[in-house]
């Protein structure tokens, strides 16, 4: 029975032995494990970082890129002809709306005496005036303004538009330049 008491001890101390050098692996595997979990969430750590330094960047380059296509005074500056004539045809713009001016004899002339006739300024629209010299000059000047603000925005839409908006600001763009204009044939600009 010592014998057989024996070969159960040798038994269990190799089975003992087995067990450690198993349970020593698994450790190892375990530790492995979670060293190379930890080395994942460092690199998707630095990843999110990253994507969210380049998220920060873009914002702040479009913030500024905004910020330069409504900088209106850096616009004037480097295209005061375009300015000009932009504040020219608001002018001409607003003057259409408002009406034509009259001078002072035509508004002089359109009262009239008590009794007689009530509509003012019935002498000022009763017979159309030829137009001046001055009339003309404004026409031209006007027409030039239109075609000078068409021209700037056709190049701030060429240079500030998304790609995908171009073709179709630009037909805006001329459509309106023809209506201002008064040419019914689209304009090459």
């Amino acid at each position: 029975m010592d014998s057989e008491l024996e070969v159960i001890r040798t038994e269990m101390e190799a089975t003992r032995g087995s067990l450690a050098q198993k349970i020593g692996e698994l450790e190892s595997q375990v530790r492995d494990t979670v060293t190379g979990a930890g080395e994942a969430v460092a690199a998707t750590k630095e990843g999110v970082l990253d994507v969210v330094s380049s998220v920060t960047d873009t914002v702040s380059h479009v913030k500024e890129s905004i910020k330069e296509t409504f900088d209106i005074k850096k616009h004037v500056e480097d295209h005061p002809w375009a300015a000009f004539g932009l504040a020219v045809a608001a002018g001409a713009v607003g003057g259409a709306m408002l009406g034509s001016p009259r001078s002072a004899s035509a508004l002089a002339s359109g009262f009239t005496a008590p009794g007689t006739n009530h509509t003012p300024f019935a002498a000022a629209s009763a017979a159309p005036a030829e137009p001046s010299v001055f009339d003309s000059v404004v026409s031209k000047l006007q027409t030039l303004a239109v075609t000078s603000l068409i021209d700037y925005v056709q190049d701030l839409v060429q240079q500030s538009a998304p790609e995908q908006w171009r073709d179709g600001l630009k037909d805006i763009v001329r459509e309106v330049g023809s209506k201002l204009t008064g040419d019914n044939k689209k304009p090459i600009f």
